[in-house]
């Protein structure tokens, strides 16, 4: 009896999900053919951005051969200190990392307009365990690039076509 009751209950909780409209994310489809990335030397988020564009066959390697320029500026990170112990070594630590995008078309008009992006995590540092908390902060600046890359993403859907 009890096993009939839980298989109808698990019935029902798919039924429920399937009912309300809930589905799993799926890949981004990109509103142009091919798109640049114009961002600085060096530029992590830069790197992520082509190579997701590049799996998808939407990156072009030439500017002049895209329907779409994407402009990665302003790109920043900082690590400051958030709270001090009563011995003044540092117990926690705030990373942010900030970058503008903007998407003009082959022709040089706008067709997504500049929009600041910004991720901030806050992390605990224990200066007895140096390297993990370097480790750490190593993985959430690669996940704060992750994000940011996701948020990229969702404005590159409504880019106007050219």
């Amino acid at each position: 009896m009890r096993r009939v009751a839980l298989k109808t209950m698990m019935v029902l909780g798919v039924a429920l999900l399937a009912g309300c409209g809930f589905a799993l994310r799926g890949p981004i489809v990109l509103p142009f053919n091919s798109a640049y990335v114009d961002a600085a030397p060096g530029s992590a988020l830069g790197a992520m951005l082509s190579k997701q564009l590049a799996q998808q066959s939407k990156l072009a390697t030439q500017r002049d051969k895209a329907d779409v320029i994407l402009k990665l500026s302003d790109e920043s990170q900082s690590k400051d200190i958030l709270t001090l112990s009563s011995t003044g070594t540092v117990q926690e630590y705030r990373l942010t990392t900030k970058v503008t995008i903007a998407a003009s078309g082959a022709a040089g008009e706008e067709v997504l307009p500049p929009a600041a992006l910004q991720q901030v995590r806050d992390y605990s540092y224990n200066p007895n365990l140096a390297l993990a908390s370097d480790a750490l902060e190593s993985t959430l600046r690669h996940d704060m690039n992750l994000d940011l890359l996701q948020q990229i993403g969702r404005r590159l859907v409504f880019v106007h076509k050219p």
